[in-house]
């Protein structure tokens, strides 16, 4: 598993991949892919605010629940 970030130009909306709520995209996004760089989702602002350990327990823990 992989962090991505990438600059975003579209002002959309999506949900993040570990806490579910909406929010609102900004300037970049951090995006959770597999080790062939294809996406899993999108992590929101306050979920990345936690930091990376907090993140990765998380992915761990949704492991199971996220495509091969």
């Amino acid at each position: 598993m992989q962090f991505q970030i990438e600059c975003n130009t579209e002002k959309h909306s999506q949900v993040c991949l570990i806490c579910r709520q909406t929010f609102q995209m900004y300037e970049a996004r951090l995006i959770v892919c597999n080790d062939q760089g294809d996406g899993y989702g999108d992590i929101c602002p306050k979920c990345a605010a936690k930091g990376g350990n907090w993140v990765q327990v998380k992915l761990q823990k949704l492991n199971y629940k996220l495509p091969a």
